[in-house]
């Protein structure tokens, strides 16, 4: 095999069909994690006691925060079996285990029907949640652009967040609609369970897609290579060795995107209701109005990235995070809905600067035989400290000080840290070439593995 063969070109009807099939996982990921980030007011009263509200939304953000520490645990088991096994068979396995957990949700007693029980059902549906998802995001980007041409690769890799996002707004449109039809008691009583039954149905349309995908022509040529070279798929220690500055780099990438956006899929919604009194329809209406404006607005910084260059643009939108950020918890505090939907839309205008260019390195910064694990570990990793932790940290802060501001200098702290890792680190490869293992071999392959040549 040439070690500067190009990629063969892929034809429209393959990018299609690999777009969709793709997004349909990520968007019943981040279905679950709307409905438990809106429906946290109320899983707080029906799955834990009520002596002490506060502390029982703080326990449900708790929980929304501890299945995002088990998606690195996912990343490392599913991402090791994406590069040993393929990138298509853990898109099945993902979208699978997402939906079943989901729609058991569904399923689950509350505190006043089971009492404690109740609790741990809902932790461990949570922990096996954050496990599937672990392998999906990752794998759906690996899967999106190893199945593209050359031609504006962030802008396609920008279709993997676009999932999570029409995710995000099906779960609260499907909220707010439902909200305005029955009563609070109702869906505390019962609303709450067709919310999260939803996951299963789409879950199975996506699977069924999934099944028609065809495995990525990288993929192939790893799996070629191994055989014509002798060797092994990577293990854990051979990724971490190999990768870890990537990693550490990526991931000061990546907490300047999941940051502001788990504050806003995960927290905004509690914040305004909690925080600044407004109606639970009027919270979720805003938040779905931002949801449209970042599907768009990501989708116009993906190709801003391919026309201005990555560097650039990842800088850019870290300095412009910090004031955007600002003036989303300062303008919400007028406690309309208009203020509401207005701070609402401002940071997802501004943050999918950073979202861009962060997907499209899920892919760059790695070498395909290890592209799924490493990728895989670094996002999960990454995402766990400071996008599962988001709205945990927020109510934290807020509650403490009495004051959004302390929540935005956190956010500040955390672009400035990537802002500087990006200016001295980050670089990216200009043109992609199907030579798997020419730079990592030595270091994934053990002795007895290699060929002499």
């Amino acid at each position: 095999m040439s070690t500067s063969a190009t990629l063969p070109e892929v034809t429209t009807e393959m990018q299609r069909k690999t777009l969709i099939g793709a997004v349909a996982g990520n968007l019943v990921e981040f279905l679950d994690f709307a409905v438990y980030g809106l429906l946290a007011p109320v899983i707080s009263r029906i799955f834990f006691p009520q002596d002490a509200p506060l502390s029982a939304l703080l326990s449900v953000l708790l929980l929304y925060a501890s299945s995002f520490l088990v998606r690195p645990i996912g990343g490392i088991v599913l991402g090791l079996a994406g590069d040993r096994w393929g990138r298509r068979f853990v898109l099945m396995v993902t979208i699978t285990g997402m939906s079943v957990v989901t729609g058991l949700t569904a399923l689950l007693p509350t505190w006043s029907q089971a009492g404690t029980t109740a609790t741990v059902l809902l932790v461990i549906c949570r922990l096996i949640q954050g496990f599937f998802a672990g392998g999906e995001y990752a794998t759906a980007t690996d899967y999106i652009v190893e199945n593209s041409n050359q031609k504006r690769r962030a802008f396609r890799a920008s279709f993997s967040p676009i999932g999570a996002y029409i995710g995000t707004a099906i779960a609260i449109g499907l909220y707010t609609l439902l909200s305005s039809w029955i009563t609070a008691a109702q869906m505390e009583e019962w609303g709450w369970r067709v919310l999260f039954a939803v996951g299963f149905p789409l879950g199975l349309v996506g699977l069924i897609i999934r099944r028609k995908l065809d495995e990525s022509p990288e993929f192939r040529a790893v799996e070629r290579a191994r055989q014509e070279k002798q060797i092994t798929p990577p293990t854990v220690t051979q990724v971490i060795r190999s990768q870890w500055k990537n990693m550490l780099v990526f991931m000061s990438i990546l907490m300047s995107h999941t940051l502001p956006n788990y504050l806003i899929l995960g927290f905004f919604s509690t914040y305004l209701t909690t925080f600044v009194g407004l109606t639970r329809p009027d919270a979720a209406r805003a938040v779905l109005v931002s949801q449209f404006v970042l599907i768009f607005s990501t989708l116009l910084h993906g190709y801003l990235s391919d026309v201005i260059g990555r560097k650039l643009w990842l800088m850019l939108g870290c300095a412009l995070l910090i004031p955007a950020m600002f003036f989303a918890f300062t303008w919400a505090e007028h406690g309309t809905l208009s203020s509401a939907i207005i701070a609402a839309v401002v940071p997802v205008m501004i943050f999918p600067m950073v979202t861009s260019g962060m997907t499209i390195s899920l892919v760059d910064m790695f070498p395909a035989e290890m592209r799924a694990s490493a990728g895989a570990m670094a996002y999960n990793m990454g995402t766990a400290l400071f996008g599962g932790t988001a709205p945990l940290i927020g109510a934290a802060l807020i509650s403490w000080s009495g004051s959004a501001f302390t929540l935005v200098y956190y956010i500040a702290a955390v672009a400035i840290a990537s802002f500087i890792s990006i200016g001295l680190f980050f670089h990216y490869p200009r043109q992609r070439v199907c030579d798997p293992y020419s730079a990592t071999a030595a270091a994934v392959t053990p002795a007895a593995n290699r060929v002499r040549r």
